[in-house]
């Protein structure tokens, strides 16, 4: 399982925990992977093993030859302004696609977006470009939304900035 933008390592711990044989986190931030460390030692992974870079998401993806079953891209946000969204509609589509070349055949993949400018249309078309451009097929198991401690306001459609797929990729 790789954990991209991993931060303190939610995803990462929960894998371990489920069993993963393993678990690879990638986070830019060192204070962040400090506190990933301290979470793994408080939260042992069950029998496999978790390995922790600090290296930027994307190097990591476009450097590394490794493959794997699961991956999770949950990265910051990519826009908080209007002028920055299409910039970010192609940072994910290019995030995604990355992650497509790194994910075994078939692989499960939890890509997220937390920009407020993105909305759901255009993160999904995001992704899906990502995959037609990939070459490969995915189903969506899961659409994903916030939770309801992160109210929707009618007359600020923007309050609802989280969004994710859960896709089965063949």
């Amino acid at each position: 399982m790789l954990n991209a933008f991993s931060y303190t390592g939610g995803f990462s711990v929960y894998a371990g925990s489920a069993g993963a044989r393993r678990v690879v986190s990638v986070d830019s931030s060192a204070r962040a992977l400090e506190t990933l460390r301290e979470n793994i030692r408080i939260n042992p992974p069950a029998g496999g093993s978790h390995d922790i870079v600090q290296q930027d998401a994307f190097d990591f993806l476009k450097s590394s030859e490794e493959h794997f079953d699961l991956i999770v891209l949950d990265p910051p946000a990519f826009a908080k302004h209007q002028s920055s969204r299409h910039q970010a509609v192609q940072a994910y589509k290019r995030l995604n696609h990355l992650a497509l070349s790194r994910l075994n055949s078939p692989g499960i993949l939890f890509t997220f977006s937390c920009s407020q400018v993105v909305d759901v249309p255009l993160f999904e078309g995001a992704v899906r470009a990502a995959v037609i451009e990939s070459g490969r097929k995915a189903i969506v198991l899961h659409k994903l939304r916030q939770a309801p401690d992160h109210p929707v306001s009618l007359l600020h459609p923007e309050s609802e900035y989280l969004k994710g797929l859960v896709l089965h990729v063949m």
